[in-house]
């Protein structure tokens, strides 16, 4: 029997960096809207502590790569102490071999944000210059990274609920980008009003939206990454209603898209909108942007095929370097 390749966390951290996830996200969502994919989206379990089990499965046929994302999204307690953990387990479609286990914490942050990353580079005005992330932690630091790698930035607006938050993460950012101002606010209005490009990365369990349509300016691109279920949105049917919407994957955003499911729901919108999925703008066989004034939205709920194309990447270069322990399973 050949042996299983165990990557762990430390190194993941040493091979998945923004700028090799950003192509990486590009093939995989090329790949869906080439129906080169088999995915299901989320199944989840949850528990009386608050802690759920995730699965997320997928198989990207081209690479004969097939796996899934097992992972506790964390109850409180769990979310304090910060023992929650995940993993990636891969196989070859052909043999069904084990070929690796590879950690997922880090490629849940690094795959959302170089996915946002790829369809802002498609879908954002080419002189866009300031950015306004709307929920301060992991996520929102990583799409301020991500946004600063495709284009030319120069100011990031931070809000977060918990205002000290917002403040820390300019801190840190101060330190990595010297030459970008980053300005703390205290109200998501404020944050968002000046911005050519917006990301929502709050937890999107709420039906109270963070970012109204009456807020963002002509022209602006949205991310919305945060509402990953039918019961939460961060976005307003009045945004919905005017934005050109792009999804990663129609048949997920029909199901867990709470921005749109949730304001046709409370009669802000009376239908579905056009949805495009980003991997047909990425082939050539749909349009983007159509014009300087519209509003665009990258509406993502975050699908499987982006974790295994991401964990594929990791164990390739990991082999390729000699990082990991190999095991027999």
């Amino acid at each position: 029997m050949e042996k299983t390749l165990i990557i762990n966390r430390d190194q993941c951290r040493q091979i998945l960096t923004v700028q090799r996830c950003i192509p990486a996200m590009e093939k995989a969502l090329k790949s869906v809207s080439r129906q080169q994919v088999k995915m299901l989206q989320r199944v989840m379990i949850g528990h009386d502590n608050g802690n759920s089990l995730a699965a997320m499965p997928a198989s990207e046929l081209s690479r004969d790569v097939t796996g899934a994302k097992l992972i506790i999204f964390p109850g409180p307690e769990t979310a304090k102490a910060k023992t929650n953990q995940g993993i990636i387990p891969l196989f070859e479609i052909s043999t069904g071999r084990l070929k690796a286990i590879v950690d997922a914490e880090l490629i849940t942050v690094i795959r959302t944000a170089a996915t946002s990353a790829r369809a802002t580079k498609a879908l954002a005005k080419a002189d866009s210059s300031t950015v306004a992330i709307l929920g301060s932690g992991k996520q929102g630091i990583a799409h301020a990274k991500t946004m600063i790698e495709v284009r030319p930035i120069k100011t990031v607006y931070f809000w977060d609920l918990y205002l000290q938050r917002a403040r820390q993460a300019c801190r840190q950012m101060s330190q990595l980008y010297p030459d970008v101002n980053f300005v703390c606010c205290e109200t998501a209005k404020k944050a968002v009003e000046n911005a050519d490009i917006i990301c929502t990365t709050t937890p999107g369990k709420t039906q109270e939206p963070v970012l109204k349509g009456r807020w963002v300016k002509a022209g602006a691109h949205i991310n919305a990454v945060g509402a990953c279920s039918a019961n939460g949105r961060e976005l307003d049917g009045e945004l919905i209603s005017k934005a050109k919407v792009f999804t990663d994957w129609n048949e997920a955003v029909m199901r867990d898209g709470g921005d749109i499911l949730l304001s046709l729901k409370l009669g802000e919108i009376d239908t579905v909108p056009q949805l495009v999925q980003i991997g047909d703008v990425l082939n050539g066989t749909s349009g983007g942007r159509q014009n300087e004034e519209q509003i665009t939205i990258f509406e993502s709920v975050g699908i499987s095929v982006e974790d295994i194309a991401a964990a594929d990447m990791i164990y390739n270069r990991a082999k390729e370097k000699g990082i990991g322990t190999y095991l027999e399973i």
